[in-house]
Order: structure tokens, then sequence, then C-alpha cells
């Protein structure tokens, strides 16, 4: 007996499947619309890495993985969705896939087809209810138990089990030659049929295959407006991702006569931003990731993604499902709805905007690849440079660095301060310069100081022991001295693109004149925006973080570490560097290269690593909302029972040791916070290798 005869009125399936495509396409073509209206964003650079990003994160969903449970689900759900597509276009098309797979090596093809698809339908039942049970019963914080969620598995389930009973009831009432290949569905039908008459069997077959294409149909039209959207989007928001560095954020062009100063509303955004939207899962991956979430700040990354989504959709209201109609009028609507519409205090609240640490742990943790800060910093170059709207403490940090060039407010005359009382001289590029053109391109570095260690007096000690150690190895390098000027990643990272531009400007200049073969710093941050910010206004170098520099130096035998007193350490990434730079390796290197330290390692750490506190201008503003993010660092630290804490940023530094000092019942008394290159310089011998004595560098601060 034919499909046509088994099943009454089949030929309205492809017709109502042909339906339901037709306004699942229409609906993504109004989401298309809207798309248009955003700004432009060029992705036809980096073609390779685009597509292999496309396989790696959304076909192969490596970073669902790094929660085993939830990976393996999301997995079964996800392929077993696929392969049972399949079998759903088998009977809309009157068996033309099963035709076209059967044809091939006699029908082998479709028999293998057949296992698969049972195994891996059982496999969508037992994840749906894996997931069903989590939400419902478990309900972690970072899951969201809404009706659209509820609603989406449920599809799910219902179309697979409409699927297996229906070739269950198929191969019981009418059989199947190949009904061995179908390991599940032929065990159940062939029970059923022992128990029900046939014409059971054939009701039971006719139901299940309606029921199937109900739900294929009905889930077709509801898609465009769920969150499972996503597995449309994911494919290209991965195809089409970022692949600019990481710390890179967008350039802007001060200059433009057109352009709105940062972003305001929805078609401020580019139209990636706004696939971003579509493409969220509300995992709550980046919820759980973001420090300022995790110590009760209003800053939830997730609930800003699903909010810009839902300024997209509601921009939508009005336009006509058929292009090319002319809109229909909304008078119930509020003005400033839709495009117009501000994204602070709609998408995001205000305060949140100031509490993001510009960490990017929300960026590492999504498996969709969403970027969360550089749409945070949009913003507040927003709320900076058009509203004047900012917290009032880093008025002073940026009247300091428009004037002075660093935001502690100090006067460029104080930049070589903190090489008084060293054994020897601390070349600078002009000096070295005034030797001649030879005597410059002998230099093998430019140490760039950056203002946390040329003024803050703890971080003068890093500057100290970094030296020390350069010296030490016998390597050629100068500073630039009263020439050097903040890099301007604080003013950039608090929305001041003014500022940041004309410190950037003036330092690539001066770079200009020199034009050192690397440059070597020991901030991340400057490390950062030297080598992945600059050049968007022409500066191109080689940086090279004091990590890496030190680690290549311990590895050429050029400094050799004595033995100390045994001690334990364990050591915190910097953001900017493990998150943002990969520079994770580096640093235990050096660390691990003094006999008798030994690395105790948080479980937070890598590119897992918990903020400091100080990024994103947090440096310069008070935290008075929920706990201290250095206070949930240092409690972290302490966990590991280490005898000190070890960083590789001046920021970091000086976090970890107020959290220090002000941790809970003392329990940060003797612990000390240390760079990576006092460390080192504590252990090297008293005389160097160039013969000259070296400054007694304390192995406990």
């Amino acid at each position: 007996m034919t499909l046509l005869e088994q099943i009454p009125l089949y030929p309205l399936a492809p017709l109502l499947f042909a339906a339901a495509t037709a306004l699942f396409l229409l609906q993504m073509a109004r989401h298309l619309r809207i798309f248009a209206a955003a700004q432009p964003v060029v992705v036809t650079d980096q073609p390779e890495s685009r597509v292999r990003s496309m396989f790696v994160y959304s076909i192969a969903q490596v970073r669902m993985f790094r929660d085993l449970g939830p990976g393996l689900m999301h997995a079964a759900i996800f392929w077993g969705f696929v392969v049972l597509t399949i079998g759903t276009a088998d009977r809309v098309t009157f068996g033309l896939v099963h035709a076209t797979l059967a044809w091939p090596f006699d029908g082998w093809l479709w028999r293998l087809l057949q296992p698969v698809q049972n195994l891996l339908g059982v496999a969508v039942l037992g994840a749906v209810g894996y997931a069903l049970f989590r939400r419902v019963v478990v309900r972690p914080r970072r899951l969201t138990l809404s009706r659209d969620g509820l609603t989406i598995l449920l599809l799910i389930a219902g179309v697979v089990a409409f699927e297996l009973l229906a070739e269950a009831f198929r191969i019981g009432r009418f059989g199947d030659p190949d009904a061995a290949w179908s390991v599940v569905a032929n065990p159940i039908g062939m029970a059923l049929a022992s128990v029900l008459p046939a014409w059971a069997m054939a009701a039971g077959y006719v139901f299940s295959f309606w029921g199937s294409i109900a739900i294929v149909c009905f889930f077709l039209v509801y898609l465009p407006r769920s969150k499972h959207l996503h597995i449309v989007t994911a494919v290209f928001n991965a195809l089409f991702r970022k692949v600019q560095p990481r710390g890179e954020l967008p350039a802007m062009d001060l200059e433009a006569e057109t352009a709105r100063f940062g972003v305001k509303t929805i078609d401020d955004l580019g139209w990636k931003d706004l696939l971003d939207g579509f493409t969220c899962t509300e995992c709550g991956r980046c919820q759980d990731a973001c420090p300022a979430w995790a110590t009760g700040k209003p800053l939830n990354p997730k609930t800003m993604i699903m909010g810009l989504r839902e300024m997209t959709v509601d921009a939508e209201k009005g336009m006509p499902l058929i292009p090319f109609i002319k809109p229909a009028s909304a008078p119930g609507r509020a003005a400033g709805d839709g495009l117009g519409q501000p994204i602070v205090d709609a998408a995001i609240p205000y305060d949140a905007v100031w509490d993001c640490v510009t960490c990017g742990a929300c960026v590492e943790a999504c498996p969709v690849l969403i970027e969360h800060v550089d749409k945070i910093v949009g913003l507040r170059r927003n709320l900076v440079l058009e509203e004047s709207r900012f917290p009032a403490e880093l008025t002073g940090a940026m009247t300091a660095m428009e004037r002075y060039g660093n935001p502690w407010g100090q006067p460029a005359t104080a930049r070589l301060d903190w090489t008084k009382g060293l054994p020897f001289e601390v070349p600078t590029a002009a000096q070295v310069a005034g030797a001649g053109p030879e005597a410059v391109g002998e230099l093998e570095c430019l140490y760039w100081v950056g203002c946390a260690a040329a003024f803050d007096d703890r971080n003068k000690r890093v500057a100290r022991a970094f030296v020390t150690c350069l010296d030490a190895a016998g390597v050629s390098y100068a500073v630039l001295g009263q020439e050097e000027s903040c890099t301007g990643d604080p003013a950039r990272r608090m929305g001041n693109e003014y500022v940041f531009q004309m410190l950037a400007t003036a330092n690539i200049e001066t770079l200009g004149r020199y034009k050192p073969k690397t440059i070597v710093t020991a901030c991340p941050h400057c490390f950062n925006t030297l080598g992945n910010e600059y050049g968007q206004l022409g500066g191109h170098y080689e940086v090279v973080h004091h990590s890496t520099y030190l680690s290549r130096l311990v590895e050429e035998g050029r400094l050799r570490p004595d033995a100390q007193e045994g001690r334990s350490l364990t050591y915190h990434d910097s953001c900017y560097l493990s998150r943002y730079n990969s520079v994770m390796a580096d640093p235990r290197s050096v660390l691990g290269a003094v006999p008798g330290v030994e690395l105790r390692e948080m479980e937070k750490s890598g590119k897992g690593t918990f903020c400091c506190g100080a990024g994103g201008g947090r440096m310069w503003m008070e935290e008075d909302r929920g706990t201290r993010i250095n206070a949930e660092r240092t409690r972290q630290a302490l966990e590991t029972g280490a005898d000190g804490v070890a960083t590789a940023c001046p920021f970091c530094l000086v976090m970890l040791r107020d959290g220090l000092a002000d941790a809970p019942g003392g329990r940060g008394e003797g612990v000390g916070a240390q760079d990576i290159s006092e460390v080192l310089a504590a252990s090297l011998p008293a005389r160097g290798s160039n013969g000259r004595d070296l400054p007694v560098i304390q192995p406990r601060v």
C-alpha cells in the first residue's frame, strides 16, 4: 500500500509545509528589513578564519562542552533535530528524499540512516527530559524559566515522539522489508501490533503522521519570534563574527559630520549587533561569568542582549509582513518606540552601563560568539560625548588625562622619579638618539613604563624590578621618560574617544621619531592598546608583554634565578592579558623558573579568570553596589592557601593588594601581592651578567 493510500488527505502535507515555509521566510524578511536600517558592517575580511569559526563554533559547538552536561544535552538535541529533519523532508516531498538516498549503493545509504535516526530520536527525548528537569526542578540561576523556552522544548519532544511513533505504527501495521534497521521503531511497532487491532494501528499511524506535520508547520511559523531562532542565526553569527583582535574596540570617526557619536538607539548599532540579539540562546553563561553580576551589581549581559532583541522586534510593529505594502499606522504606540527609542534604561539600566569592567568574560563564555563589551562601550561613548552623562568621579581622571597625559594628574617631569636610587642609569630614547642612528638601531627594546609604574608608589617598585632584570640580562633598552603619555586605554573604555585619540595621536608621533623594533610593557592595558588599537590611527608596532620578554630571557640563559626559600604563590590572570591576548603560559613560565616557588592555581584562571575589578575605567570609580569585585577575587586567591599572590598587571596588583588588606578576619595578613618581575628579580644573584651589582629586591611584599 502506498503512502497516498495509507494517509487520508496526504497531498495536503506538502501544501501545509509550503505555506508554513512561506510564512517563515516572510517573517525572516521582516527581520532583515530592520537589519537594513542598521549601520553597515564589513564581514568580507579573513574568509578562511570566518569559515573555520562557522564549523568550530556553530557546527561542532565546541564552547558548549565547557559545561559538559548541558553541552551533551544541546548536542543531542541539535544533531537529533538536524538528522530527523531528513525524515520530515521525505514525508512532505512524497518520498523524494528516500528515493534519492536509496538510489546510490542499492539503498544502503537510506538503511544506514534508519538506526541513526532512531537512536538520535531517543537521545533527543532524553535530552529534552533533562532540559525540562533542569529548568523546572533544578532551576540554575543563569537559566530563565520562560514560556518560550518550555514551548520550544515541548515542540521538539512532540515532533520527535510523533516521528518515532509514526514509523512504529507503520512498521507494525503495514510491515517494511528494512524494518530491522529501525532499531527503536521496529520493536515498538511489533509490541504495539501484538496488543492493538489493525484499525487502531492504522489510525495511530495517521494520527502520528499528521501530528508530526502539524508540529513542524507550527514550529516554522513560531520560530522567527522565538529564542530558538538561533538554530538558524548561529551559523551566520559565527561566520560574520568579529575577526579583529578581541581587545580592539570599534574605530570611531570623530570628524564625521552626519554620524552620531557612539550608540544611542537600535539604528546606531551595526546589523551584526542585531544578529547577536536574535542569536542569543538565553543560556545565561555570560551572566554566570560576569564579575559585576556575581557581586550584586545591576549589570546582566544576558538581559541586555535579550533587551536589544526585544527592542528590535518592537521596531517591527506596524511593519507589514509582506514587503512593498504600505505600513499600517499604529496610533497606540508611545513616542520613541522602535528604532528611535534609547537603549539605555530600556535594554540596560544606566547604572549597569557603568558597572562593566570590560573584562570580556561574557564574550569568552558565550557559545554563539555574541559581543557584549563593544556594545556597552558604544553606549558609554554616546553618554560621554553627546550627553555628558557619566559618573562624577570619572571627571577627575578624564580631565587629568587631557591636561597632563595621565589619569593621576601628575606632571610629565615626574615620569622618571621611579628610577631614583637605582645603581645603574635608565637611558631615555632621546639620550640614545643623541648618540646617533647607530645607537638607536642597537636598542633591543623600548620599555613602555605606563602611568601606573611611573606615578603609583606601589607600581614604581615593579618598574624598578623589571629594569633590574633587563640590566642583569645585559639588554640594551631605553624608555621615553617625559615624552611618554597615557596610551588612552582608560579614556577609551570610559567612552571618551576624544581623549583617547588625542593621546594616541601624540604617542604615535613620538614613537615615529624613534621607530623602536620592539615595545615591551608590564601593563596589559598598554600592551593591548598599543598592539591592537593604535593600528586604527596608523601606529603599527611589535608589542610584547614583559612576562613574555622575561620568559625569553630566562629561556635564553640571560637570566639565571637562584634558589629561594620555598614558598607557594597563586597567579592571577589579568583579563587583558589572558582573555584578550591569550598570554597565559609565559607568566607561569617566569614563576616556574624561580627555584623554590610552588604555583597553586585558582579555580578561575586562564581565559576563565575572574576580573580584579579595575578595568573599563572602574579603577577611578567608587564601587558602592554589592560586594567589591576585588574582594571576591581575593577570597578566591586565599582559598588556594598560597603564601602570596602574583600577577602581571599594575591595576590587578593594586586591587589585590587592597583586597588582601581588607580581607575579613585578617585572612590576608601576611599574604603579599607581587608582580612576576619582582619575584624574578628577587631571585637573581647579587651581580648581573654584565658584572654590575643589582639592587636588592625583597622576595616578599
